[in-house]
């Protein structure tokens, strides 16, 4: 298995490899923070922190554009969700694990290439259920999608 990926490797470009090496030490990265790899496909950080509001963007790749040449739905609501999860880590240093209880995302416009952010509020933060709401804006500041979320928190033990 391992000559045969060597020799797909060699007829690969720099930047194609690079881009690759980047992929298997975020896949590496998993056995310690889960989303790693997840994160590293959209290029996922957080840009900006403000009083009640938490941004993070990602980047649209070629990778992740469908069939009709636009960012994959499911893509969108794996941004928003993963956006959220993050907020809620930083907003409450006691959680441990952030699950999703539902998320309804709303696609306004069709998110094509370039820089995506999301800027996340914090609705409601009760002991053990957290709301967000997120919009969702691409590299001309157009807003793109809003979602709605419901997070069950589990705080760290001990």
């Amino acid at each position: 298995m391992l000559d045969e990926i060597m020799e797909e490797l060699k007829q690969m470009p720099e930047e194609e490899l690079q881009e690759i090496f980047q992929l298997i030490q975020a896949k590496k990265a998993t056995y310690h923070h889960p989303l790693a790899f997840v994160q590293e496909i959209m290029r996922f950080k957080q840009i900006d922190k403000e009083v009640g509001v938490y941004s993070y963007s990602m980047t649209i790749s070629d990778d992740l554009l469908n069939r009709y040449g636009i960012l994959h739905g499911g893509l969108m609501t794996a941004f928003v969700d993963t956006a959220m999860a993050e907020t809620a880590f930083q907003i409450d240093p006691t959680v441990e694990r952030a699950f999703t209880l539902n998320i309804t995302v709303d696609f306004i416009k069709p998110g094509r290439e370039g820089e995506l952010t999301a800027k996340v509020h914090v609705i409601q933060n009760s002991r053990v259920i957290i709301v967000f709401h997120t919009d969702v804006f691409d590299n001309q500041g157009e807003l793109i999608a809003t979602a709605l979320a419901h997070f069950y928190k589990q705080h760290k033990r001990g």
